[in-house]
């Protein structure tokens, strides 16, 4: 039995009805068949190869990707595949449609993001940063880039985040 008088129970309860509308009410009217917004926020490593020749970019995660919600942590894969948007001499701008997939379940989803990939010299190699946002999706990151023939490799290997909404 609560000690709580009976007038203390009731504004409780109106305070958590208010709460819990105050949460859910936006999505509710937007889509009343919706369900609410899941974010997964993903730390690892990336790299990805820009072709400036035939304008495509690929890449995909390193195997110390993971991402995390409220609920759970686990181990993910990040296929990346567009193409070059625009460049200079020391960036590229992308766009592409990612595939973030659950290495223990199998389940995927996928978004686009528009990307951009600086370097800090014209030489072969140097320090490199890139930052993407979409409409479910932004990220960042540092790290290195090397060039090969017809091809600039990013590693992005330090404080990599990829947030995505669904």
């Amino acid at each position: 039995m609560s000690c709580m008088p009976t007038r203390g129970r009731a504004a409780g309860a109106v305070v958590a009805l208010f709460v819990a509308a105050a949460v859910t009410a936006p999505v509710a009217a937007a889509d009343p068949g919706r369900a609410p917004l899941a974010t997964f926020n993903c730390a690892g490593s990336i790299n990805v190869n820009v072709h400036p020749v035939n304008g495509a970019v690929d890449g995909k995660s390193a195997s110390n990707f993971r991402c995390a919600t409220p609920d759970e942590s686990f181990a993910a894969q990040l296929t990346i595949s567009g193409s070059i948007t625009g460049s200079g001499d020391l960036f590229y701008t992308t766009r592409t449609t990612d595939t973030l997939r659950r290495t223990d379940t199998g389940q995927s989803l996928q978004f686009t993001i528009d990307r951009r990939f600086d370097r800090d010299t014209t030489a072969a190699s140097g320090n490199a940063t890139e930052s993407g946002s979409g409409v479910q999706a932004r990220d960042s990151g540092t790290g290195t880039f090397g060039t090969g023939t017809n091809l600039v490799t990013f590693v992005i290997t330090n404080n990599y985040m990829l947030d995505v909404t669904t």
